[in-house]
């Protein structure tokens, strides 16, 4: 199997309806927070929205808000291929350019606010050939938005069969270091949401997650395509 870059976008979203202002995170890594609650409603503006716990800052201020049910499982779920709870997860989450208020009571001071969903729906990202030469994973591994998101990048041979072998893959991309016991030195694992619509596998989010950090993740960055 081979895969090579065929196209690219800007990494820019026009807006749609309902959105503010163009989105501007098209190939950046999301810091995933949890909010105070499962309820989110519509967020615009100039609202706060209260948080479980202070985020890590996001250099980008942009964050990936999910429900407070998922702050527990959001890891797991993906390691177990729970495709139906992280689907569900999605469909209430929104992107977030914000600024952070920590203490006692965090929030998130919401500067443009963008649903999860309208992202994974409106974006395929960059398009890569299955029929190109050249090695799949460094092809992947090496675009700058994939080495923001994971040192060791987002694929290994087993990962990238599982995802192309499937109509949906909910699961592992690249095991990472750690599970093997080399020590903190090594890179974290990484786990992908993909589904196929007929050539083309779409890689719907892409999350990293370090024991020790915030997971990351990107929507919508990757299509597959024959």
């Amino acid at each position: 199997m081979a895969l090579r870059l065929v196209r690219s976008d800007d990494g820019q979203d026009n807006h749609g309806p309902g959105d503010a202002e163009a989105y501007p995170f098209g190939e950046t890594p999301l810091v995933v927070t949890f909010a105070a609650r499962d309820e989110m409603g519509e967020l615009g503006p100039d609202q706060r929205l209260h948080l479980a716990a202070t985020p890590e800052i996001s250099q980008d201020d942009a964050y990936l808000v999910m429900p407070h049910r998922a702050r527990e499982h959001l890891v797991t779920a993906f390691a177990r291929g729970e495709s139906g709870r992280i689907a569900q997860w999605f469909s209430e989450a929104w992107v977030v350019r914000a600024d952070v208020d920590g203490g006692r009571s965090p929030r998130l001071w919401i500067g443009a606010a963008w649903r999860a969903s309208s992202r994974l729906t409106a974006r395929g990202g960059r398009v890569v050939s299955m029929g190109g030469l050249g090695d799949p994973m460094r092809v992947i591994n090496r675009l700058p938005f994939i080495e923001s998101l994971a040192r060791g990048g987002l694929l290994d041979a087993r990962g990238a069969e599982a995802i192309l072998s499937r109509a949906t893959y909910v699961g592992v991309s690249r095991i990472g270091m750690p599970e093997l016991g080399l020590g903190a030195d090594t890179v974290e694992p990484t786990f992908v949401w993909t589904e196929r619509d007929g050539a083309a596998t779409r890689v719907r989010v892409a999350i990293a997650a370090d024991e020790d950090d915030a997971p990351v993740a990107l929507l919508a960055p990757l299509t597959l395509v024959a």
